[in-house]
């Protein structure tokens, strides 16, 4: 009985006195930025001179690399069976909310991410970001409405707005039917609504005052299915007239992604 106590003490002590992994990686590490930090400083232009020089400049990147990579890699192996190990040590019993494991703070390092980009980034990067940005967020519809707008025209708009009787306010009905979607050849032209919608919410689009002298366009724009609808379900429906331009935004987004500035697949890019 005595040499097991003795036994489990010298095993305590030893897990003890056990360099972590952690503690390991940061050696190793430390080790190499040691090594390339001390061949920096010799003037890596002279090393290379040197007989053998540029092979021990390849060796220490090899072995930053290697430490970099395949250290961690272990590292994490090893956690992982310490891990297994000790959820096998645990007693069975019904988890709660508190107890499952932690989701990685993804919201918190991508915000970090953002702000660092903001603290670093010229004007030429951070507009480069947002066009990019915006080019994951609209649908292909959208980018066709921005293409026929990218001239400057206008389209005709109009919302359908219900008056209450009780309060004398108006709600609206639908907001943003236009003819804009059939003109420039949208695959889905009920949704038109939704689509300018998403686009003024971008800034990428107006909505503004009515068009002058297009009575007969905002007559045909009541004959559209989602406009016919609205007035259908709205007890004393009025029409509101707007209309839809690009903005300015809009207006320079689009000229930075315009596909028809690509140079000619056939053109040399090199030639005088």
């Amino acid at each position: 009985m005595a040499g097991e106590i003795e036994l489990s003490a010298a095993v305590d002590a030893e897990e003890q006195h056990r360099p972590s992994a952690s503690n390991i990686v940061g050696g190793l590490l430390g080790w190499a930025a040691r090594a390339g930090k001390d061949l920096a400083g010799t003037g890596m232009g002279i090393v290379r001179e040197l007989p053998g020089g540029a092979e021990l400049e390849r060796q220490v990147h090899g072995v930053e690399k290697a430490v970099a990579s395949g250290v961690r890699q272990w590292v994490d192996s090893v956690d992982e069976r310490e891990r297994r190990h000790e959820q096998a040590d645990e007693e069975p019993a019904e988890q709660t909310a508190s107890d499952l494991p932690a989701v990685p703070d993804t919201l918190r390092e991508t915000m970090s991410e953002l702000l660092f980009r903001s603290a670093t980034s010229r004007r030429e990067d951070a507009r480069e970001y947002l066009y990019a940005s915006i080019l994951r967020l609209i649908v292909p519809d959208e980018a066709r409405i921005l293409a026929g707008l990218s001239d400057g025209a206008a389209y005709p708009v109009v919302h359908v707005a219900e008056r209450s009787g009780i309060t004398g306010t108006s709600r609206f009905v639908l907001r943003n039917g236009s003819t804009v979607g059939r003109a420039v050849g949208t695959a889905l032209h009920e949704e038109v609504p939704n689509y300018l919608a998403r686009l003024q919410t971008l800034g990428l689009i107006e909505i503004g005052a009515a068009l002058e002298g297009l009575d007969d366009q905002y007559e045909i724009l009541q004959t559209e299915s989602r406009v016919r609808e609205a007035l259908q379900s709205a007890k004393s429906a009025r029409i509101v007239r707007r209309s839809v331009r690009i903005s300015d935004l809009g207006a320079r987004f689009w000229k930075r992604c315009d596909p028809a500035a690509l140079p000619d697949p056939g053109t040399d890019i090199n030639a005088e």
